[in-house]
């Protein structure tokens, strides 16, 4: 055999063996690229930057569960349940506002009808930049969330997707495994990894203090907010007023608060707070939830495994109370944690009052 001919029967095996790899990864969609799940074929659902796009654009739902890592342990079955609705979950841990209202974006370009969207509102993150995403977890998987057909190759002939994710689910058809994919029960469910105990809330925390003094904020970032609340929390609901967005600020600990109160930082992120929240009430389709005055879970430091993650158990508690304010009367809100036109002074001069006056050091004490 000549050196040419060498050659070209070694291109032609090469290029063969890479349009069958293509070809395998295409049919197959393990992260929902193209299609909606194979039904003849079992999905599992793990890896939220890549799979999160396709289940927005193909999965069949009404309703979406997002956020960071405090809406990964939500049950979608319970929102389901007591809200009459077929949800799906796609949480992204540790995703900018920007990252999780991109990807809300896509569920109406995508052809849904969304009646209600779940998502926490965390407060490290509302003082980032409106067009933030994080890098820091790796490359950004843009050759999925974009509409170039050509950089597809990067998912098509990626070695990762081959075996990790293509070959797995072809073995479990050949294996007489039953199509379906991976609940939203147990997709990013966390609570079965982690320890939640006093112990882990206080790690890094040696003592509190009153003496610290608390700063204002700042006008740089509160344009930072603004911008932020508005391109990503605000705009989509002004957009979509067929919507209910339930957002809601996540239940940190007391730790969290003590912690800031100790850095100076307290009253500036009760500000920031105010600020979100008047945004937000522009719009009446978002419905506000704040838990910070849910003293027996953010006392109670067992609910945690820091100082701002919470157990599923309180996941739980989220859903079922705003399900309850949703179905009941305005004047029955507060006790559910829903704030409004009409109760918002009132709750943040309370919410204020707790965190500026509550003892700390009892946080500290053995039991």
């Amino acid at each position: 055999m000549t050196g040419k001919r060498f050659f070209l029967t070694s291109l032609i095996l090469v290029l063969g063996m890479l349009l069958v790899f293509g070809m395998t990864v295409f049919v197959v969609d393990p992260f929902f690229h193209y299609r909606a799940p194979d039904k003849s074929l079992y999905y599992k659902l793990y890896d939220q930057r890549s799979q999160n796009d396709g289940i927005t654009r193909f999965f069949d739902y009404d309703s979406i569960i997002t956020g960071t890592s405090m809406a990964e342990n939500f049950k979608a079955s319970t929102f389901d349940e007591l809200m009459d609705t077929k949800s799906i979950k796609v949480s992204y841990s540790g995703a900018t506002y920007k990252e999780l209202n991109d990807n809300l974006k896509v569920a109406y370009e995508s052809g849904h009808e969304v009646r209600y969207v779940l998502r926490p509102l965390d407060y490290s993150l509302l003082i980032v930049d409106k067009d933030e995403i994080r890098t820091d977890m790796g490359e950004y998987p843009v050759w999925l969330t974009n509409n170039n057909p050509f950089d597809d190759v990067k998912y098509l002939l990626n070695r990762e997707v081959i075996i990790n994710y293509t070959l797995p689910v072809l073995s479990g058809f050949f294996k007489g495994q039953e199509g379906g994919y991976t609940s939203f029960d147990e997709y990013s469910y966390t609570g079965d990894q982690n320890t939640f105990c006093k112990q882990n809330a206080l790690i890094g925390i040696e003592y509190f203090t009153d003496d610290a003094v608390q700063l204002p904020a700042s006008e740089d970032d509160i344009n930072v907010l603004s911008q932020n609340m508005e391109q990503n929390v605000v705009a989509l609901a002004r957009q979509h007023p067929e919507t209910t967005f339930l957002y809601f600020f996540p239940p940190y600990s007391m730790a969290y608060w003590g912690k800031l109160r100790n850095e100076g930082n307290l009253e500036q992120m009760l500000d920031y707070k105010k600020l979100a929240i008047d945004q937000m009430l522009e719009c009446d389709n978002i419905h506000i939830y704040s838990f910070s005055l849910y003293a027996d879970i953010t006392e109670n430091l067992e609910n945690y495994r820091d100082m701002a993650h919470y157990s599923p158990e309180v996941n739980e508690m989220i859903i079922e109370n705003i399900a309850a304010a949703e179905k009941a009367s305005e004047d029955h809100y507060p006790q559910y944690g829903r704030i409004t036109r009409s109760n918002v002074e009132d709750y943040l001069e309370m919410e204020k009052n707790y965190l500026e006056t509550f003892d700390y050091t009892k946080l500290l004490e053995e039991e």
